[in-house]
């Protein structure tokens, strides 16, 4: 499809150019040599642009003042457009807009600032490069091997469609802004839904384990082993056995396997729960094979239900939940386990107990799924109305006053 043809399909009054006759300037910053400081002025990298088109200033970095001072480029205003030049988020897009927290910052290597001039409203050039269309050209534009990245040549690769008049491209962010704000306090509203569910979930478990027949500790009714690390393999031999890994215990098959014959084997009667990690607390049941370095296996000295203690040890996460030394990562402390105390009636009333909570987080998934699935149309809702915005069907000419 030529460019003219391509012109014709734009709404009156639109014109279509590539990125170089929009902006004031595409550039980026840089460090001095030695890296990130712990004070000065804010270095802004790929890492603190948020997939929402804001920021996190959680993990901030600094670069000395007197760096700063002699930068010619880089250095942040407000209205910028951020974008993150290389890596695995490349053509990430943040707006610099009034509640940017810092009066002096600068951008590092790894992003561009592209400053929009007088033909196009600083907002409206964000909302394109931030939507589909805007982001599958600055994919396009991506260069080299591995994860690459984009270069200056995207002012000539990337184009912008946008209509002429000032006071259109002001009402079209407008439009998107009251679209997007209620979309916003109805994805708030939706998630304060899903911490409800979650609340309600844990309001099941202790009520199903209150008062519930005699104490015993985890220890007096499982032995407790932690997995080893052994030699793994990609295909499945005829002395292998499976891997059983953090994706094995939600419900996957295994995709690694061993022929290590020093392993820590786990039969379908036991219990495998996450001990180091971000996933720590995970449970799972009724697998065979060998149990990973992360992972804890409980073997049931009596006849207890293993569903019953998986419900038992969900609610209690918390107790057990330790961070690691120096980090925020979760670990379980099997000191803990051992000694946590579980009420332990009669094995029928186990059965009987873990179906009454079956039943109840039966009809508590179906609200959840609901929920979600509300929540990825209202994402799609977003995608759907930038769309609608660069096609010239959000603001009707007949809303323009001129």
């Amino acid at each position: 499809m030529t460019q003219q043809t391509q012109t014709k399909q734009l709404p009156k009054g639109w014109k279509k150019e590539p990125l170089k006759e929009v902006l004031e300037t595409l550039e980026s910053g840089g460090r001095p040599k030695g890296g990130a400081q712990k004070e000065g002025i804010p270095s802004i990298g790929g890492e603190h642009l948020n997939y929402n088109g804001m920021f996190n200033f959680e993990k901030m970095k600094f670069i000395p003042k007197s760096y700063f001072n002699l930068m010619t480029k880089g250095i942040i205003k407000k209205e910028d457009v951020l974008i993150v030049k290389d890596g695995a988020t490349t053509g990430k897009t943040s707006f610099v807009d009034n509640n940017f927290p810092y009066e002096k910052s600068a951008v590092n290597e790894h992003v561009f600032i592209a400053r929009a001039n007088k033909k196009i409203f600083p907002k409206y050039l964000f909302y394109f490069l931030y939507s589909i269309e805007g982001q599958d050209q600055l994919k396009k534009a991506i260069t080299g091997s591995a994860q690459g990245g984009i270069n200056l040549s995207i002012l000539d690769k990337i184009y912008i469609k946008y209509p002429q008049s000032s006071q259109t491209q002001s009402l079209i962010v407008s439009a998107i802004e009251t679209h997007f704000s209620r979309l916003d306090n109805a994805i708030k509203n939706l998630k304060s839904v899903k911490e409800k569910i979650q609340l309600y979930r844990k309001a099941v478990l202790k009520k199903a384990f209150e008062n519930r027949g005699t104490k015993k500790e985890i220890k007096e009714l499982f032995e407790i082993t932690k997995g080893k690390k052994v030699k793994i393999i990609k295909e499945k031999t005829k002395n292998s056995v499976p891997y059983l890994l953090i994706d094995t215990l939600r419900g996957k098959e295994p995709e690694f396997f061993t022929e290590d014959k020093n392993y820590t084997e786990a039969i379908p009667e036991d219990i495998l729960m996450v001990f180091d990690g971000a996933n720590s607390g995970l449970v799972g049941t009724g697998l065979r094979g060998a149990v990973g370095s992360t992972i804890g296996r409980l073997r049931p000295k009596e006849e207890v239900n293993k569903n019953y203690l998986c419900y038992f040890l969900k609610l209690n996460f918390q107790i057990l939940n330790k961070d690691i030394k120096g980090s925020a990562i979760p670990h379980v402390k099997p000191t803990k386990l051992r000694s946590l105390k579980i009420s332990l009636p009669q094995l029928s009333e186990q059965q009987q107990i873990v179906q009454e909570i079956e039943s109840k987080f039966s009809v508590i998934d179906k609200v959840e799924e609901a929920v979600d699935n509300s929540l990825k149309k209202a994402e799609m809702l977003k995608k759907a109305i930038l769309k609608a915005a660069f096609e010239g069907r959000l603001v009707k000419e007949s809303e323009v006053g001129e």
